[in-house]
């Protein structure tokens, strides 16, 4: 009778490759070489790099982080196991302005000379008859992978990965499809954190009844000293297996050499790892050693950046867009204004400050759609919406929008417009609609209240009121006169003088405030 295979010693290193630490930590699931990890950088701080993924290797890593590139990136690794058993690694990312990073990879880990022999034994079982040596076979697996990620703010991102995994033994294939998930909180400039499920949809085809392992992962980073110094710490659950957590570091010892040092643990230390890096203009070349239970394995990689930083161009594209949008402003077209920050906040979606110049400008518009032609009125709230979407000086739009609501006290929306910059702004006392006389304007109505105050013996109040108006007019001399009463009959005759003398540069022949200056010399 025939039996079944024995295979050569290369088997055996291949089997324990995998039972440390790779096996030991997951049971030996399924498209557990996915889970080696791709980049000698990576690799280098021991694996550690789920959160800190911030080049093209962040297609393996962790999806979101793609959205920290800024140029296209080519990168390739290959990592000698042992002896006929090498890992490779290509990936290419290609940031878009607008449609997120996209990026392509192939991840294999291939072991050859695998010796394959036809035993026939006696019909007892107890004698070896006859041995035929059949040659040798190779043992491959191979995933190729599609990954995106994009910011949905300034400092949250999503990734998905589609994978495509194939296993070849001899004669024996099969394959698996599934999808990764992952997610990216920047924090701060220092720390950002991560998140992931791996193979939360997957389907098998082939000669086997596996399933992949859906797992679960979190990752943090610290950067310190202006990225000089870089900790990473990951933690790995696996379905049906342990726990496993990788931490490492990086030090920039100069902007173009760096040093790196990791462990692994399942939960105990099973490899420890060490790296160095180099930088020369848009190439970077990485190279690590871990150091495990079976002896070591070597890592190399070389990264490539190509084109214009994605960013830059990016940002140049966003201010074409709002300055296409403050031209609409100037001219008062505020529907078309809108449309044009609606497009750079849709280019630009983590872009706090378009947000709010969105919000701000649909908020005035609310009020005045639009604010055409070159008649005073408009012009005036024209310019003060501009003041309010702009928001560095509330107070200004106030004064602005004010000027506009004295020229046409009646126009209600307008007013309610006033009413809430005024609010934002955090004015005291609102605009109010004039209620004296039907030709009072807003000037007017000032006046009289600050008058109607004096006479009522509250003299704080005559000033506000009548520094509302000078906010709107500076040179009106009723206001001024009222404010320099006010000063006078709270015995601040000093102020008072000051003020009736600007009075007087304004109008030399004003006879009452002459009358007034000559009480206080």
């Amino acid at each position: 009778m025939k039996r079944a295979l024995r295979f050569g010693p290369a088997v055996g290193l291949f089997i324990a490759l995998f039972s440390v630490p790779a096996l030991a930590q997951s049971g030996g699931q399924p498209g557990e070489f996915m889970d080696y990890g791709a980049g000698a950088r990576g690799l280098g701080m021991g694996g550690a790099f789920f959160a800190v993924a911030d080049d093209a290797s962040a297609s393996y890593w962790n999806p979101a982080a793609l959205t920290l590139l800024h140029r296209k990136e080519f990168s390739m690794m290959q990592a000698t196991l042992f002896d006929q058993t090498t890992l490779n690694f290509f990936t290419f990312a290609y940031p878009t302005t607008d449609k997120g990073t996209w990026a392509v990879s192939m991840t294999q880990l291939k072991s050859v000379g695998f010796e394959k022999v036809s035993i026939t034994a006696d019909p007892s079982g107890a004698d070896i008859v006859d041995i035929k040596h059949l040659g040798t076979f190779d043992s491959s697996e191979r995933a190729l992978a599609f990954s995106w990620g994009r910011e949905v703010s300034d400092q949250l991102s999503f990734g998905f990965m589609a994978k495509d995994i194939t296993r070849q033994l001899d004669t024996s294939a099969d394959s698996f499809k599934a999808l990764d998930v992952t997610m990216l909180q920047k924090f701060s400039s220092t720390y950002r954190m991560a998140l992931g499920v791996q193979n939360v949809f997957s389907m098998v085809s082939g000669d086997t009844e596996d399933k992949l392992p859906l797992t679960l992962k979190f990752g943090q980073a610290l950067s310190l000293f202006k990225g000089s110094l870089l900790f990473g710490l990951d933690f790995i659950k696996p379905q049906s297996a342990s726990t496993q957590w990788r931490f490492g570091g990086e030090y920039w010892l100069m902007y173009w050499a760096a040093l790196r040092f990791g462990v692994m643990g399942s939960p105990a230390i099973q490899e420890a790892d060490l790296g160095v890096g180099i930088k020369y203009k848009s190439l970077s070349f990485d190279i690590s050693q871990g150091m495990h239970a079976l002896g070591s394995t070597t890592r190399f990689s070389v990264s490539m950046r190509l084109g214009q930083s994605n960013k830059a161009k990016h940002d140049s594209e966003v201010r074409a867009i709002i300055r296409q949008a403050l031209e609409y402003f100037k001219a008062g077209y505020f529907t078309r204004a809108m449309d044009r920050l609606r497009a750079a906040m849709d280019a630009d979606p983590g872009n706090a400050e378009i947000r709010r110049m969105v919000t701000r400008l649909q908020a005035a518009m609310d009020y005045e759609p639009n604010a055409t032609g070159s008649e005073e009125v408009p012009s005036l709230i024209r310019r003060g919406i501009i003041a309010y979407v702009d928001g560095r000086d509330l107070r200004s739009s106030v004064n602005i929008l004010r000027q506009a609501f004295n020229k046409s006290p009646n126009d209600d929306r307008l007013l309610s417009l006033l009413n809430m910059v005024e609010k934002e702004a955090g004015v005291s006392e609102l605009t109010r609609k004039p209620e004296g006389p039907q030709m009072f304007t807003y000037i007017d109505q000032r006046t009289y209240d600050a008058r109607q105050a004096i006479y009522e013996g509250k003299y704080d109040q005559a000033m506000k009121r009548a520094q509302d108006i000078l906010e709107v007019e500076p040179n009106n001399e009723t206001a001024l006169e009222i404010m320099g009463s006010a000063f006078y009959l709270m015995d601040q005759k000093d102020k008072a003088k000051v003020i009736w003398q600007k009075v007087l540069e304004i109008d030399p022949n004003n006879a009452m405030v002459k009358n007034f200056l000559k009480q206080v010399q």
